[in-house]
């Protein structure tokens, strides 16, 4: 089961929105973690997966201000188009230089069973939860654990930082290296659609360690969703050695100033690599895709 929550948005909400996503992901260092207002995470999951594996998400929170904080949360469903509601009526609270674990999140935080995998949003920003909630310029700290529980040794899984600088909002490449599929290790490709608002289409490149094309073609992302497929689907043959992934957005969905609008066009891309193909430990690894030039509005002033 699941909690749903339909609301019409005005034009104004969804500009308010826009402009505070706008703030957050122009000013997004490059980091492991990232202290922030707002912090998006492209793949959480509670679902069964390839060699009998078991994903289930944790999420952890952490509270860098001396005052209490109401934390809004906004999950977006996988391989479907979303509409995102900028009010987050899903919230919690948090206590002064608290730090929260919550186990099993997509259960525990909005009453999914299974089969269910998504990106999240987690606020403090009162441009998001209204003016008020929190102190001005709140922020903080969180992060995610993807892992397999399938395996009676114990869990094995990846942890998935919220890092703005691996948005992609240019018409040059995301190129994510470190990829395997062979016998041992299998692989899958994701892309997150962070336009909002609007279909995306991004181009994808599969290169051998030689730098030889194995695999390539286009995917449409729905809005607001994120899509992941294994290199088996993508016509990856398995074979030993390293492969990369190039990703590009089609050249007609590129904005000249994606600064100038409140939903530009951009993705997120990475590489999910696990151990098992099928036989293997389970244990899994999460890399982002790098942008040739990272989204950042004064390279584009």
């Amino acid at each position: 089961m699941k909690r749903m929550f339909a609301r019409s948005l005005s034009a104004r909400t969804i500009t308010v929105f826009g402009l505070a996503m706008l703030a957050l992901l122009a000013a997004m260092p490059v980091s492991a973690q990232e202290i922030a207002h707002t912090q998006f995470f492209p793949i959480l999951a509670r679902t069964s997966g390839a060699g009998g594996t078991q994903w289930v998400s944790d999420l952890t929170v952490h509270n860098v201000e001396e005052a209490d904080l109401e934390v809004g949360i906004q999950f977006l469903e996988a391989d479907q188009a979303n509409i995102f509601n900028p009010s987050f009526p899903d919230r919690f609270p948090i206590a002064a230089g608290e730090t929260l674990l919550i186990e099993d999140a997509l259960n525990e935080l909005f009453g999914y069973d299974t089969n269910i995998k998504g990106a999240l949003v987690v606020t403090v920003s009162n441009q998001l939860l209204g003016a008020g909630t929190n102190p001005e310029n709140a922020e903080i700290l969180a992060t995610t654990r993807t892992y397999n529980t399938g395996d009676p040794a114990g869990t094995f899984g990846q942890t998935v930082p919220a890092i703005g600088r691996v948005i992609n909002a240019a018409p040059t490449k995301s190129i994510v290296t470190g990829a395997v599929n062979s016998t041992r290790f299998r692989s899958n490709l994701g892309a997150m659609n962070m336009t909002f608002i609007d279909t995306l289409r991004v181009y994808y490149r599969v290169l051998d360690g030689a730098g030889g094309v194995v695999a390539e073609g286009m995917k449409t992302l729905l809005p607001a969703s994120v899509s992941q497929w294994s290199f088996q689907s993508l016509g990856v043959p398995k074979q030993n050695g390293p492969l990369t992934v190039e990703m590009w957005m089609h050249p007609d969905d590129v904005l000249a100033d994606p600064c100038a609008a409140n939903f530009p066009t951009m993705f997120i891309g990475y590489v999910s690599k696990v151990d098992g193909n099928p036989d293997g430990t389970g244990d899994a690894e999460f890399i982002y895709a790098a942008p040739e030039d990272p989204y950042d509005c004064d390279s584009y002033r």
